[in-house]
């Protein structure tokens, strides 16, 4: 017994030392050691605090966590899998929402109640450092983080969708281009490029399209956008359709959730559930 006990002991702050250096490596910035910490400082700021209560409210939502390999518990919701009639139904997949830098899962997860009323999970969960989850918010643990969730949710689901705005089309795009399966994706309103601030262009969202994945793909801009202009956005949706996948440019849209008119914003929501839904869910 005494054995065992010193064997545990001395092992103990190896693995301790491990899990550190895990998370120093994945959560070592990689777009300028003082700018990457301050720009998602900045970012978090406009943030709202997180209210779990404001996302329980709503029937069939339920909080969930994950895990990242490196130890941080990363906080969200899910909404259930439902029918019209308000009852729970065995699910046909999920889709997961990557949100934008100034959003929060509990403001956002009652925007995917359309998919659960159409037999799906749908999932959305904070950015490491924003709301309730773990961790320092760093681009390259984002990415990680989200190539683990997914994952993750294709070995527990049959159909797989991915959905991600703004930085969470960044992060959803370098997700896919990790090689991960999915069946349907769509990119609204995601920088082509971060390279030309200073990151590595190998996290540009336009070096992950393949002729394998593109096809599978809705990539989405807004001619009103003053967020993301045309210089940053164009790019990415060109070569996106040079390569077989959907695109839009709308006229009035504005960044995502930003559209001036509620019906602007109804048809935005439209063209994603139609690309991401079959048909026979869509209806």
């Amino acid at each position: 017994m005494l054995l065992i006990w010193l064997v545990a002991l001395l092992l103990s702050p190896v693995y301790a030392v491990t899990a550190r250096s895990d998370t120093a490596q994945r959560e070592a910035p990689i777009c300028g050691t003082i700018k990457e910490p301050f720009v998602f400082w900045l970012w978090s700021r406009m943030a709202p605090r997180a209210k779990p209560a404001r996302a329980t409210r709503h029937a069939h939502v339920e909080a969930v966590s994950f895990t990242t390999g490196d130890g941080k518990k990363l906080s969200g919701y899910r909404v259930r899998a439902h029918d019209a009639r308000d009852e729970p139904v065995e699910t046909k997949g999920y889709v997961l929402m990557a949100l934008g830098n100034a959003m929060i899962a509990d403001q956002m997860i009652s925007e995917l109640s359309g998919y659960a009323r159409s037999g799906y999970d749908a999932y959305i969960y904070d950015y490491r450092g924003y709301g309730l989850s773990e961790g320092k918010r760093r681009i390259n643990a984002i990415i990680e983080d989200y190539r683990e969730i997914v994952t993750d949710l294709n070995s527990k689901y049959e159909r797989k969708m991915l959905y991600g705005v703004s930085l969470g089309g960044m992060v959803m795009m370098n997700t896919i281009g990790s090689g991960v399966e999915f069946d349907a994706a769509v990119i609204d309103s995601a920088p082509s490029r971060l390279s030309s601030y200073g990151c590595p262009d190998r996290i540009d969202p336009v070096n992950q399209l393949t002729e394998a994945n593109a096809p599978k793909l809705l990539v989405i801009t807004g001619k009103r956008d003053q967020v993301l202009g045309p210089k940053d956005t164009r790019e990415l949706r060109e070569k996106a359709g040079a390569m077989g996948a959907k695109t839009y440019d709308g006229e009035d849209f504005a960044h995502p959730y930003m559209d001036r008119a509620y019906d602007v914003h109804k048809q935005r929501a439209r063209l994603v559930q139609e690309h991401l839904l079959p048909p026979e869910s869509s209806r």
